[in-house]
């Protein structure tokens, strides 16, 4: 806008003036021949409905004329008149084609125009599609369309059947509409040029009347929509439908056409009246044309007025105001402004000029000084801005910080809970290192680690459980490669910091924590966790040891209840579990047993001539036969198997799931392998040791599971008084081993 004209602009606002104006009145003349084209066609598709609604009334008018004539008895029968009669009834009512009466074979015997015979035989209706459902109809039946018999026009039958007193059919009485005479006189009614055909439902053409060959519906674009096999679709309620530019048929002008859809019962004629698009909306198109030409004419006059008008008024006093005022700022004017026009606004602006002048210079000045003034606050307000910005920057990340730690802390209670809560119901120590390889990951926030156990029997801690992909080898570590082991709590080793690094630590990268395990003064055990060198985290906090110490507490009461459990149930000479964990096994065992409808055998064990032996080298060699007889034992029967030492010299063996062939035939195999094992230590060498044995199954030899041990120690007893050194089943005479060959 800064190198536009006075002129350019004057004429700017007097087009942004009369452009609205132009645009209603466009808008008017356009939307007031759209509206009158709607008028003209819903009036064209008024005409069509109003001769559809005609054909409708003519359709009735004849039913109540058959069901008049069919109720009256049964005319022309014997009526030589009866032919004079309905052909001047027809002649008063063009509409009809012809009027008839037939008898029950169809023949007719009356009729208003005379129907040629074919072949000399007489002219019967019994052919006729409509004639066996028109003698059961008990109103008047509207058929289809057919080519009437009298003189082949297109008609439409209207029948129904006279019947007697008994109300049993003797004769046929109808009459036929003639469709051509009602298209002829809906055309008589509009103007010249306009056509009107009748269809079929399937759109075969019925008849037409006007200067044109009737258009086919079907074989244009558009076209109504169509039903199935390509019919056009009855609407029941007289809908018309508008087809614009339809070509009638090749070469001919472009028509515009109107459907509707007559029904009657079953049957249906589809009215079509066409008439040329240029005699239909011509008048309506030329006078929105001239309306056009009008509003433009108007609307040039109004721009060449304002043209004129701002010219005189405004663009002249204003540029040579301009003038005067470039002239001022260059110094080749006076400071007094002469009058440049009459209009007071204009000549405000020239008288107040002078006193703008004036005070620019001391405006100017004043706003440099304001400025600065305002840039050197603006500059304190950014620092201050910026400095208590990060103020709160810093305070927000703390904060967050904080909550991002307590809830860490808080969900690592309720892990650390849910953890000690899995751990104390644990059955053994094995399973609750299940559960701490499981919920460390979530408990340590991703750290990796292991956890090392003391197992029975060994100086050395072995791992016991891993999470994560720890950087720690999995091998055995002692007390002293520990400094958590030798301090009795935590301990944090890292290469950067000044703490000593354990030694089982030595080459492995990052950072490291050591919570030891430890119950009445005794290490159990020790849970190590890892952290990468890079890792942003800060060193493991308080709450996080304190968490581990909680579940190193409750590993370690498992560890020890598991161990208080063992010195319970096992015997501590041989290791095998004892006669009270035998008993409350076996009543387990037998209702799981009889429950899956598995076998559970029982053996009965005894070392022969033990008491001899005892009295001959001593007690000490006593316990170390019981010691040998027990590592046989572990080695040669399953896992599955529970063995333990019944008392004495006594033991027993419960198999759960073996057969009788099965307790034998390992049984058996153990003795044969005591038999074969020497042991050396002590003053002398021992061995060869022999056993006998006694095998009893539920429920195969025994039925009652409360007997199943008495059965066992019966088979033993056999054994003893056999000779020893064999196995003896249940109810066998003779020992076990020559059975199973």
């Amino acid at each position: 806008m800064r190198n536009i004209g006075i002129r350019q602009l004057a004429l700017a606002l007097t087009v942004m003036t009369v452009l609205p104006l132009m645009a209603v009145l466009g808008w008017s003349v356009i939307t007031t021949g759209r509206l009158d084209q709607q008028r003209v066609g819903e009036q064209f598709s008024v005409t069509t409905h109003t001769a559809a609604q005609e054909l409708r009334q003519r359709i009735d008018a004849a039913r109540q004329l058959i069901a008049a004539m069919a109720a009256g008895g049964v005319p022309g029968m014997n009526d030589p008149d009866c032919d004079a009669r309905f052909a001047q009834l027809v002649h008063l009512r063009p509409i009809y084609n012809n009027m008839f009466v037939t008898d029950l074979s169809g023949r007719i015997v009356c009729s208003a125009r005379p129907i040629p015979a074919a072949d000399g035989q007489p002219v019967s209706l019994g052919a006729r599609p409509y004639f066996a459902a028109g003698m059961r109809a008990t109103d008047p039946l509207v058929a289809g369309w057919l080519p009437g018999l009298a003189n082949g026009r297109p008609i439409l039958p209207v029948v129904m059947p006279v019947r007697d007193a008994q109300g049993r059919p003797v004769a046929m009485v109808g009459a036929s509409i003639d469709l051509l005479a009602f298209v002829q006189g809906i055309r008589a009614e509009l103007p010249a040029d306009t056509g009107v055909t009748l269809w079929s439902p399937e759109g075969a053409l019925v008849t037409h009347a006007g200067p044109l060959p009737p258009p086919d519906p079907n074989g244009t674009e558009p076209h109504p929509p169509t039903g199935a096999g390509g019919a056009l679709p009855a609407f029941d309620t007289g809908f018309a439908i508008p087809i614009l530019s339809l070509p009638a048929v090749q070469d001919l002008p472009e028509r515009v056409m109107m459907l509707e859809t007559v029904s009657f019962g079953d049957e249906a004629l589809t009215l079509g009246i066409s008439m040329d698009e240029a005699r239909l909306f011509g008048p309506v198109r030329a006078l929105m044309s001239s309306n056009f030409v009008l509003a433009l004419w108007l609307a040039a006059g109004l721009v060449i007025l304002s043209m004129a008008v701002m010219r005189m008024a405004l663009v002249r006093p204003l540029g040579r105001l301009s003038r005067y005022a470039k002239a001022m700022a260059r110094g080749e004017a006076p400071r007094h402004v002469p009058d440049v026009s009459k209009v007071r606004e204009i000549s405000d602006l020239a008288s107040t000029l002078d006193a703008l002048f004036a005070d620019l210079a001391e405006r100017e000045t004043q706003r440099n000084r304001a400025e600065e003034a305002l840039q050197r606050a603006l500059a304190g307000m950014e620092r201050t801005v910026a400095a208590r910005t990060a103020e709160l920057a810093d305070a927000h990340e703390a904060a967050r910080l904080r909550a991002r730690d307590l809830e860490r802390g808080r969900n690592r209670e309720r892990i650390a809970g849910r953890m000690t809560d899995l751990i104390q119901s644990c059955a053994s120590v094995d399973e609750a290192m299940d559960v701490l390889a499981r919920m460390m990951p979530s408990l340590s926030n991703g750290d990796r680690g292991r956890a090392f156990l003391h197992r029975p029997g060994q100086a050395a801690l072995e791992p016991a459980a891993l999470w994560g992909k720890p950087l720690l080898p999995g091998h055995s570590i002692t007390e002293d490669d520990c400094w958590s082991l030798r301090l009795g709590h935590a301990h944090v080793s890292r290469a950067e910091g000044t703490m000593p690094i354990c030694r089982h630590l030595d080459g492995v990268p990052g950072r490291h924590l050591c919570v030891p395990l430890i119950a009445h003064g005794e290490i159990l055990g020790m849970i190590t966790l890892e952290r990468d060198a890079v890792d942003d985290r800060s060193d493991w906090a308080e709450d996080e040891i304190a968490a581990l110490d909680r579940v190193a507490l409750s590993i370690a009461n498992v560890k020890l209840r598991e161990t208080l459990r063992g010195m319970t149930i096992r015997d501590p000479l041989t290791g095998l579990y004892n006669r009270r964990f035998a008993d409350e096994t076996l009543a387990r065992e037998v209702a799981e047993a009889r429950r899956d409808g598995r076998p559970l055998a029982a053996v009965m064990a005894d070392i022969d001539h033990f008491k001899r032996f005892n009295d001959a080298h001593g007690h000490e060699a006593g316990d170390r036969v019981l010691r040998m007889t027990a590592r046989v034992m572990a080695d040669h029967f399953r896992r599955s198997d529970m063995v333990c030492r019944y008392g004495g010299e006594e033991f027993l063996i419960l198999m759960p799931g073996a057969t009788a062939a099965d307790a034998v035939a390992r049984a058996d195999a153990f003795r044969r392998a005591l038999a074969g094992t020497v042991e050396d230590g002590g003053d002398a060498a021992l061995g060869p040791v022999t056993i006998s044995l006694g095998v009893a199954v539920f429920p195969e030899t025994v039925n009652e599971d409360a007997r199943l041990i008495a059965a066992a120690d019966a088979a033993l007893y056999v054994a003893k008084h056999a000779g020893r050194n064999r196995v003896m089943l249940d109810g066998q005479v003779q020992p076990a081993d020559m059975l199973t060959g």
